[in-house]
C-alpha cells in the first residue's frame, strides 16, 4: 500500500496517473469529498477525507502503508509543519519507504518556498526511514496558468523578465520518475534532481507556442504590484504574497540555472520530454 499525502495537485495527479498503470495499491489522504471521488475516478482504491495538519488524522492514514509519498503545499507558512507531521507519522508507523517531492535548489535561502522544502528534506534523512527525495525542476505546465491570456491577447506574462533562463520538468515525466521510485528496487537512500533537457526563457517559451497556436505570442514581464492585487483578491495570505514576491525577485535576477536530464533520463530509461513535446500536446489537447 502507497500513501499518497498531496494527492490532488500538480504532482501528485501525475504519479497517481503513473502508479495506476503499474496497478500499485494506493491510499491518499486528501481534504474534501469531491477530491477523493475525483482520485477515486482515475484510480485511487482508497481514499480518507481528512486533514494533514490533524496528527489524528494524518496517523490514520498511515496505519498499514508500506511507502509514502510526500507532496507538501507551495507558499504556505506551515508547510514545513506539515512536512514534518508526515514524516513523524511515517516514523512511528515504519513505513519501508519515504518519497518527498520536494524543489530544484532547496538550499536557496532567498526564496522561503524552498528553505521550508530543505527543512523537510532535514527531517526526511535524519528520520532513519529508507528514503528518497526528488527535486524536480519548474513545471512545463505552469503555462496553464497564463493560458487563457495568451489565448485571448497573445501575451505570456510573467512577473519576472522573460530573458531569464528557466530549468524545466514535464510533470508527466515527473509522475512517471515518481512511479519508478516508489514501486521498483535500488532507489532508495538517495536525493534526484528531476530535470528536462531543456532550459529556456519564457520568450523562448512563448516563440514555440506561437508556432503552434499560429500567432504570434509575446513574453512580458507582469508588474508586481498588480501581480499582488491579483493574489489578494484570490485570498493569498500575507505570508505566501511576500514569499512569491520574494521568488519572483530571485528569478529576475539569476532566473532558474542549472539544470541537467542524466539522472531524470537514468530513471526513466528514454530521454525527458522537451518544451517543443509538451507545448504541441498542451495545445492539441486545447484546440
Amino acid at each position: 500500500m502507497i500513501l499518497i499525502v498531496g494527492a490532488s495537485g500538480a504532482v501528485g495527479i501525475p504519479t497517481i496517473k503513473a502508479l495506476v498503470k503499474r496497478n500499485a495499491d494506493l491510499r491518499a489522504l486528501t481534504s474534501n469529498e469531491k477530491s477523493a471521488a475525483n482520485l477515486r475516478d482515475i484510480g485511487v482504491g482508497e481514499t480518507q477525507v481528512g486533514d494533514f495538519r490533524s496528527n489524528d488524522d494524518v496517523k490514520r492514514a498511515m496505519t498499514g502503508v508500506d511507502s509514502v509519498f510526500l507532496v507538501t503545499p507551495r507558499f504556505t507558512e506551515d508547510e514545513a509543519e506539515i512536512g514534518l507531521r508526515v514524516v513523524a507519522a511515517a516514523r512511528e508507523e515504519g513505513v519501508g519507504h519515504f518519497v518527498f517531492s520536494s524543489a530544484f535548489h532547496p538550499q536557496m535561502t532567498k526564496m522561503n518556498h524552498h528553505w521550508t522544502k530543505l527543512l523537510i528534506e532535514e527531517a526526511v534523512i535524519e528520520s532513519g526511514l529508507d528514503f528518497t527525495i526528488l527535486q524536480p525542476a519548474m513545471f512545463m505546465q505552469n503555462v496553464a496558468v497564463e493560458w487563457p491570456v495568451i489565448v485571448e491577447k497573445g501575451i505570456y506574462s510573467r512577473p519576472y523578465s522573460p530573458d531569464r533562463k528557466m530549468a524545466l520538468v514535464d510533470t508527466a515525466d515527473l509522475g512517471e520518475a515518481g512511479a519508478i521510485v516508489l514501486t521498483e528496487p535500488g532507489y532508495k537512500g538517495a536525493t534526484f534532481e528531476l530535470c528536462g533537457p531543456d532550459s529556456l526563457t519564457q520568450a523562448e517559451m512563448a516563440a514555440i507556442l506561437s508556432g503552434f497556436l499560429g500567432k504570434p505570442i509575446q513574453a512580458v514581464q507582469r508588474d508586481l504590484g498588480e501581480w499582488e492585487v491579483w493574489a489578494r483578491e484570490r485570498n493569498w495570505s500575507a505570508w505566501g504574497i511576500d514569499t512569491y514576491l520574494k521568488m519572483a525577485n530571485h528569478y529576475d535576477t539569476h532566473g532558474y540555472p542549472g539544470g541537467n536530464p542524466l539522472v531524470l533520463r537514468t530513471i526513466l530509461g528514454r530521454e525527458p520530454g522537451n518544451y517543443r513535446d509538451f507545448a504541441q500536446r498542451f495545445v492539441t489537447a486545447r484546440k
